[in-house]
């Protein structure tokens, strides 16, 4: 994709042990900086030969060779890995990764929009936060020519090019299963229904559950925060309920940590007390004791396809203005956390 040549905005950030952020502040003559930061970029873009009006080479139709990944945290396994399989890729074809974490704060992400729109990047792999909306921003972006690729997750159906796991029939892969082991009261511990992935993932349970003839306990479904900390609190209430349920199912890698540990803590035993199935699967969950059931997600076919995606709107290969969405599928990988309720006979 890229031929080597003429340094780029994020070399004379790495030479002046500068953020590109920083840097693009300095050459753009925008916001704070002091005289020690403008001498340090003066003197990595003079030793470099790289010039300030480099930075419209994007306006010329020239490459910047850049590329934006905005992702809402590294603490979770799932992004951490996204990225490192974005990287790799992309290094391959000699481009370079920005990577933004906006740790799901709306006004932290529309500063590394605006931040990756002014250095003039080729493209963007985008997570939205949780909160808060962006969308007017992102399509201001994609206007003047900087194509957005949504990742993982949408906050508006058929906004943006996305590519997306098929959550409905992961969930659905897990309810089945439970339900073929005698599970009948299965509870459902997910994150903010703001985003595709809480509501694809509440709503399959739903569907499931309904299908099966069971109706829905609304004590059994708890909606809150893709993390550890609210599986331990979920999972808490739910074990402290009169009529508890026999089958948890952790709607991503983060509850199902949060869960684990605090099932540990209550010594209540997997699988012969309680069965647990998650979303996301990650090398933990593979030497956990017992090991976990979770439904497995492609990541590297995520990252190679956000990428030939956008290299497909970089070169105008594709240049209908109608979003282009990708569902990949997913897999139920059955382990020992899951069996029968106690006291089921088939």
């Amino acid at each position: 994709m890229k031929k080597k040549g003429a340094p780029t905005i994020v070399d004379v950030a790495k030479l002046a042990s500068l953020s590109p952020a920083t840097v693009s502040r300095v050459l753009n003559k925008t916001g704070y900086f002091s005289e020690e930061t403008l001498n340090k970029v003066e003197n990595a873009a003079k030793e470099l030969e790289y010039f300030p009006n480099m930075m419209a080479q994007g306006l010329k139709g020239k490459s910047s060779h850049l590329i934006g990944l905005v992702i809402p945290d590294l603490s979770n396994v799932f992004y951490t890995s996204i990225a490192s399989s974005l990287s790799s890729i992309l290094h391959k074809y000699d481009y370079e990764m920005i990577l933004c974490v906006t740790d799901d704060d709306p006004q932290k992400d529309l500063a590394y929009l605006r931040m990756l729109k002014e250095i003039c990047v080729d493209g963007v792999f985008y997570t939205h936060p949780v909160i808060g909306n962006n969308s007017d921003y992102l399509l201001a972006m994609v206007k003047a020519g900087i194509p957005i690729i949504e990742v993982n997750r949408q906050r508006e159906i058929n906004l943006l090019d996305s590519v997306l796991h098929d959550n409905d029939r992961g969930v659905q892969q897990v309810i089945t299963y439970l339900l073929g082991l005698g599970h009948k009261r299965i509870a459902l511990i997910s994150g903010s229904t703001s985003t595709t992935t809480g509501l694809e993932r509440l709503t399959g349970y739903q569907n499931k559950i309904m299908q099966a003839g069971i109706a829905l306990d609304q004590d059994l479904i708890k909606i809150g925060s893709f993390s550890r900390a609210y599986g331990e609190q979920a999972v808490s209430e739910l074990l402290d309920l009169s009529n508890p349920p026999t089958a948890i199912f952790a709607a991503n890698n983060r509850i199902t940590l949060g869960v684990l540990h605090m099932l540990n803590q209550r010594n209540i035993s997997i699988p012969e007390d309680i069965s647990v199935a998650g979303f996301d699967d990650s090398e933990w969950m593979s030497v956990w004791n017992p090991p976990i059931t979770t439904v497995g997600v492609a990541i590297n076919e995520m990252a190679q396809l956000s990428i030939d995606l956008l290299h497909r709107r970089i070169t105008k290969e594709l240049t209908s203005e109608k979003p282009i969405s990708y569902r990949l599928g997913v897999s139920l990988i059955i382990r020992e956390s899951c069996q029968q309720p106690a006291g089921f006979s088939s």
